[in-house]
């Protein structure tokens, strides 16, 4: 069973997006923070991260950035679900590593397939 790090600093996201994926089988652990989350990746070494942008403190974009420069974490395929929509900032995510770029509002079997596709790739 594949295990996800789901992040969002907002309840509701994480509820929905943390229900469709157990549902779909995967082991998933939440975080409501930047800080929280990186703990939880260097700890549990999940098979895929799911990650918001906008997020107080250590938003998304350096989360991303802070995972793939470490050498422990950098092939963790990290999967963005975000809002942001407004020019150049699918850019900067993939700039900071991102593997997959989704925005909100994102139906949960587009998680689900995403995550999917990047774990045949880390496998392959």
């Amino acid at each position: 069973m594949a295990t996800v790090v789901l992040v969002d600093d907002h309840d509701s996201q994480r509820e929905i997006y943390e229900l469709a994926l157990s549902t779909a089988g995967f082991v998933v652990h939440e975080a409501a923070s930047g800080e929280q989350a990186i703990e939880l990746v260097r700890v549990l070494r999940p098979d895929v991260v799911v990650l918001d942008l906008a997020m107080p403190k250590l938003d998304g974009w350096e989360v991303c950035r802070r995972l793939k420069s470490d050498p422990e974490t950098r092939g963790i395929p990290i999967v963005v679900v975000t809002a942001h929509i407004v020019p150049g900032v699918r850019e900067s995510a993939e700039h900071a590593g991102c593997d997959a770029y989704l925005t909100k509002p994102c139906l949960p079997n587009e998680v689900i397939a995403t995550v999917r596709a990047h774990l045949k790739r880390a496998v392959a």
